[in-house]
């Protein structure tokens, strides 16, 4: 379908940068391939395994490790028990009960009903 104005030169153009994006992508894996093939051929000669050789664009970063909550655990040491998390408070659920048991209670149904309504129009139907 042509563009209002330009013609199909505008769609052709849209497309050829779509071409170009995903040809820059393919040469990038192939690069990224071609580093991995090589690493894995210098692991095999050199007979360590993968996980200890670092790679060249990883940096050296400080492993962070998590924090220590205790929550249900006594330490004896001092520094631990500074680390100890005070007692939790349970909360309040009559809240929520109460209006579980409210959205529970069904809703009044018509008390009387007409009998005239219940019958049949025609009494052989």
């Amino acid at each position: 379908m042509a563009a209002p104005g330009g013609g199909m030169e505008g769609a052709a153009e849209a497309e050829g940068l779509v071409l170009g994006r995903l040809e820059e992508e393919a040469l990038k894996r192939r690069e990224r391939l071609k580093a991995l093939r090589q690493r894995t051929l210098q692991n095999k000669e050199s007979g360590e395994p993968e996980s200890k050789i670092r790679r060249e664009d990883e940096e050296e970063e400080p492993v962070k490790h998590r924090e220590i909550k205790l929550r249900n655990y006594d330490p004896e040491d001092e520094e631990l028990k500074k680390r100890k998390l005070p007692p939790a408070k349970p909360a309040s659920v009559e809240d929520t009960v109460k209006e579980q048991l409210e959205a529970a209670k069904p809703e009044p149904i018509i008390d009387e009903v007409d009998l005239a309504n219940l019958a049949p129009r025609k009494p052989d139907w």
